[in-house]
């Protein structure tokens, strides 16, 4: 263990890793096990194993569920999956992912510390989803696919009313309306 933190110490996360897994099969006491598969999924996580990391993490939920760092393990694995995010015209499964389980982590550990970081991320996320959703609109509007485009677009105005996308959503519903003769369908939006 003490050869892991020295090796975390000058910044060679992967080797401290490998200690650390050493360390959690060795250590008598099952706290230091325990700490150990954290600390060998954190230094993961720092060079970017996510998956390596994730799998350590839930390994780590489901031998020590007891454990007072429980809380931060599901933190680190919503973290984990949100740096995997990339932008609104990539897969959406990253995105769904990291929604559940920010949300998972604030209904069953609303009053830690990393709550408020996750709220600001679920924000986020949000808005990469209503992002999505607005590629996909526009997409169908330059197909002239209007009704498919109309239900995006209530989906927008539904599910993500809170994003930065709403205000583009209600004009592009209004401009669709009108688009498909619908005047008073377009003066409600």
């Amino acid at each position: 263990y003490k050869e892991a933190v020295e090796a975390m110490n000058r910044g060679d996360y992967f080797y401290a890793s490998q200690k650390f897994s050493e360390a959690e099969v060795i250590l008598p006491k099952i706290e230091f096990s325990s700490k150990a598969l954290l600390m060998s999924s954190y230094c993961l996580y720092l060079i970017n194993f996510y998956p390596e990391a994730t799998a350590n993490l839930e390994r780590f939920i489901s031998q020590y569920p007891a454990d007072k760092n429980l809380a931060y393990a599901q933190y680190l694995i919503a973290i984990t999956l949100y740096e995997q995010i990339l932008d609104e015209k990539k897969d959406i499964d990253p995105l769904i992912k990291t929604k559940k389980k920010i949300q998972y982590f604030l209904q069953n550990f609303p009053e830690t510390e990393y709550a408020l970081d996750l709220k600001f991320k679920l924000d986020l996320v949000n808005n990469q989803l209503a992002a999505k959703e607005m590629y996909i609109v526009k997409y169908y509007i330059t197909t002239q696919k209007w009704i498919p485009a109309i239900n995006r677009l209530k989906g927008i105005v539904n599910d993500y009313s809170e994003t930065v996308f709403i205000e583009e959503a209600l004009h592009r519903l209004v401009e669709v309306y009108y688009r498909v003769g619908l005047p008073e369908e377009a003066k409600v939006a």
